[in-house]
């Protein structure tokens, strides 16, 4: 039997992290947990210790690059990936919806659900 996958949703748009996590429940079968601040994530990430961490960039407070840096440098979360969720760069930038950036995952917002499941099961290989 296969373990499910656990996945953390961070965002500060509640419409998004509802939306996506139904979405990624039905299409994946995983365990979402979310968040709607940075502070909040690495408590979630310290507790829960998810597969992998879908990300907002832009947030109040604690931007998805500082909350990265946080995961980072926590020998209790260094191992997590991060998959960057970014309404900042769009098809232009990102061609297909998603690219990587220094070696994080980045998915452009709105995107596909087939392209975030692509990146969260690249990412939890």
């Amino acid at each position: 039997m296969s373990r499910i996958l656990r996945v953390l949703l961070v965002d500060d748009e509640e419409y998004v992290v509802d939306a996506l996590k139904l979405l990624l429940e039905r299409a994946m079968l995983c365990q979402v947990f979310t968040a709607n601040s940075g502070k909040a994530a690495l408590r979630l990430a310290q507790s829960q210790k998810p597969d992998v961490i879908l990300l907002d960039v832009m947030m109040p407070g604690m931007s998805g690059g500082e909350v990265a840096e946080a995961l980072q440098e926590s020998t209790a979360t260094s191992n997590i990936p991060v998959i960057f969720l970014t309404g900042l760069l769009g098809k232009s930038e990102l061609p297909g919806h998603r690219s990587t950036i220094g070696g994080k995952i980045y998915v452009s917002k709105p995107a596909p659900l087939d392209a975030i499941i692509q990146a969260i099961t690249e990412s939890c290989k």
